[in-house]
């Protein structure tokens, strides 16, 4: 099923959109919001496939709350609904899927439903998972962040997705993850967390990410899509030289690397990272 949402300030415009897309059965339609502020909420605890947008309505406009929704979660899709088309250009260039002009009609949104359709399916099955390093460390699997039972299994992944694909040896990792334990004891605790992270992501379907050998773990970069990774080839490649490849620069910037989450051993990193932000600051917003 595809959890959809939509956001609009006219109530019947909601309902009229929700009969129409009761007729497609691949849909869950999770909520019907009358302002932004409402879908910002309920976002927080529930995870969203795609969101239907009006533009103009009171508090936050349409444009204004499709940049929080992909701030939130960038695999999320974005569909503006609207009775303007002044603003085609700028909702393209915030990657939004569809523009469709209101009155909006079972013909127009069948089309815009089959593309998503066909382009959902074919995500879902080669997907790879999205590693959040910007604010706080997550994992996404189709567009919702992986649930931990164990905080250590999670903060191993994450010092593994800090390692870029480097192998690590358990030592270095338990030093990491336990600096105030004998060895005896952090390899005890390794070893029983170690367990732990391979049961969660055989229980996702993505244990392919993370592989051993010689006492050594890493994880497989190229299994994995990642946020400080895009950043880092970007760099490498002197590409970040236009307004519109800044994104990510800015994300940095404003969220900090695994900030958040409080990993001690992440801290040398993010010095480094806030230093290369000075040092490309006029390509940036400020920090808020």
């Amino acid at each position: 099923m595809i959890r959809i949402a939509a956001v609009d300030d006219e109530m019947h415009v909601l309902e009229r959109f929700q009969r129409m897309v009761s007729e497609f059965k691949e849909f869950e339609l999770c909520g019907l919001f009358e302002t932004g502020e409402q879908l910002l909420s309920y976002l927080k605890v529930h995870p969203l496939d795609v969101v239907f947008l009006d533009i103009e309505m009171p508090g936050i406009n349409g444009l204004k709350l499709s940049e929080q929704i992909l701030d939130h979660n960038e695999n999320i899709d974005v569909i503006f609904v609207t009775a303007f088309n002044q603003y085609a250009v700028e909702a393209f260039e915030l990657q939004a899927m569809d523009y469709i002009l209101k009155p909006l009609t079972e013909e127009r949104l069948g089309k815009t439903i089959m593309r998503l359709l066909k382009t959902k399916r074919i995500v879902r099955h080669s997907e790879k998972p999205f590693i959040q390093s910007f604010g706080d460390f997550e994992i996404f699997l189709y567009g919702e962040a992986l649930t931990w039972k164990n905080s250590k299994a999670k903060e191993l992944l994450a010092f593994l997705a800090h390692k870029n694909g480097v192998p690590v040896s358990w030592e270095k990792i338990a030093h990491a993850l336990w600096p105030d334990y004998n060895s005896e004891k952090a390899q005890t605790n390794f070893h029983a967390t170690t367990y732990l992270l391979r049961k969660r992501l055989a229980e996702a379907g993505i244990s392919r990410i993370l592989e051993s050998g010689r006492g050594n773990y890493r994880i497989v970069a190229d299994q994995v899509n990642s946020d400080i990774y895009e950043l880092e080839k970007l760099v490498k490649s002197n590409k970040i030289k236009r307004k519109e490849n800044f994104h990510l620069l800015n994300k940095l910037n404003q969220r900090g690397y695994m900030e958040e989450s409080g990993y001690a051993w992440a801290q040398p990193r993010a010095a480094e990272l806030q230093e290369m932000c000075k040092n490309m600051r006029p390509g940036l917003k400020k920090n808020k």
